[in-house]
């Protein structure tokens, strides 16, 4: 029988594709985007309860208000994680985790973004967005300086940067928009000339974060 937790998690993988066609039809809006290579911060080597019991124990929360993210290579992810400041700071850091094929551990991924609590529409429309700050603070958060384990834990942890994974996501990358496409062709009619697969990260609004300790 599924927990509160993974009935969170089975439904927002079921529903929010469907959601995401009729929002993309209708409105060209979005419920599901891509994970990116350039969010990519460690790959714990434990299980995702394991790994979310540590990201609770450090402060942060849940996040079910997320869309669905889907990695280049197909793997969706398993958790949506948020740390803010405090609940009503401008911005958060967001986690989202997915969990390896193999089972031997769960890659995080982290970009810094304006908290849906408080702009709900610069969220959305991905304004601020910056996945570099997002993976500082979450290698920050995370791990201790100096070891191969996460912070406060005996769980080993790698931040793999090898030419084999970056040329993968670069690949899946290219077959992933192509599928896209091929996705948005079929569920739009008729087919408008303008069609972007990308979301608007290069909005006026700054939106800063500052490292903070632990």
């Amino acid at each position: 029988m599924l927990d509160s937790e993974d009935l969170v998690n089975a439904v927002r993988r079921s529903l929010l594709p469907q959601l995401h066609y009729l929002f993309r039809g209708s409105f060209g809006g979005y419920a599901v985007s891509h994970t990116t290579a350039a969010e990519y911060a460690l790959t714990a080597h434990c299980s995702e309860t394991r790994l979310e019991r540590i990201l609770d124990e450090v402060g942060f929360s849940r996040n079910p208000i997320a869309s669905l993210k889907v990695r280049v290579d197909g793997n969706t992810s398993e958790g949506s994680w948020v740390w803010r400041p405090s609940p009503l700071a401008d911005g958060q850091l967001h986690v989202v985790l997915h969990a390896l094929e193999d089972g031997t551990g769960v890659d995080v991924y982290a970009h810094w973004e304006y908290s849906w609590i408080r702009h709900p529409y610069k969220h959305y429309i991905a304004r601020g967005y910056d996945a570099r700050i997002g993976v500082q603070l979450a290698r920050r958060w995370l791990t201790s300086y100096g070891r191969g384990e996460l912070a406060g834990t005996e769980v080993p942890y790698e931040i793999d940067s090898s030419f084999s994974r970056r040329a993968s996501e670069t690949l899946s990358l290219s077959y992933y928009r192509l599928e896209d496409l091929i996705a948005t062709v079929e569920n739009r009619v008729p087919l408008l000339e303008d069609v972007s697969l990308e979301i608007d990260r290069t909005g006026d609004d700054d939106l800063s974060a500052s490292i903070v300790e632990r």
